[in-house]
């Protein structure tokens, strides 16, 4: 069910990931960066992630991701919770972070993803399949900006524990180049067509 338009409108989020040739995984691992380009009225950023996947893991493709994100620490946002996808809880102790979130996935079951702010500076994100993440030190990622990341991740059938590096992009980066097609076989002289 699609909530009323009265909901906040930054709360609406487009994320768009693309393969780019981003910088290198750990030695060894295989890894793809992506383009995570979220859209919003209030704007538009740019994040490359970091990803790790298992091996023989599909060639990696651009991927639209569209959900409602709150922050709970806004006016206003506790009136739409219950539509979330993503949820964040604002700051929390480290030792409490976990349960918090576990609560606030069982509270509202439409919620895939809850994030918190750790007191420490660490980013909390637990998902309802289970996965946990836990960024110390992280770049800005706003803790909703996180969880938006981090349910686009997920809907590509992707697990939090693949994302490995998060950066803030202040440009678009390049896609990664497409594979050139094979070009058709030109035709002898005198050839038929179709023949």
């Amino acid at each position: 069910m699609t909530p009323p338009r009265t909901v906040p409108h930054a709360a609406f989020r487009t994320v768009l990931l693309t393969p780019v040739d981003g910088p290198p995984p750990p030695a060894g691992v295989p890894g793809t960066g992506f383009e995570a380009r979220i859209h919003s009225p209030a704007g538009i950023r740019s994040w490359l992630l970091s990803t790790v996947r298992p091996v023989g893991s599909p060639a990696p493709r651009s991927f639209l991701d569209e959900h409602l994100a709150l922050d709970l620490t806004a006016p206003g946002a506790a009136r739409w919770r219950r539509h979330a996808d993503v949820l964040h809880l604002g700051r929390t102790g480290p030792v409490r972070a976990r349960d918090r979130l576990c609560a606030v996935l069982r509270a509202f079951p439409g919620c895939a993803v809850a994030t918190a702010d750790g007191t420490d500076g660490t980013r909390f994100v637990l998902a309802r399949t289970g996965g946990r993440l836990a960024l110390r030190g992280s770049p800005s990622a706003p803790g909703p900006v996180l969880g938006s990341l981090a349910h686009a991740w997920l809907a590509t059938g992707g697990a939090l524990t693949e994302l490995v590096a998060l950066a803030e992009l202040l440009a678009p980066v390049a896609p990664a180049p497409a594979p050139t097609p094979t070009p058709a076989p030109t035709p002898r002289p005198g050839a038929r067509r179709g023949a």
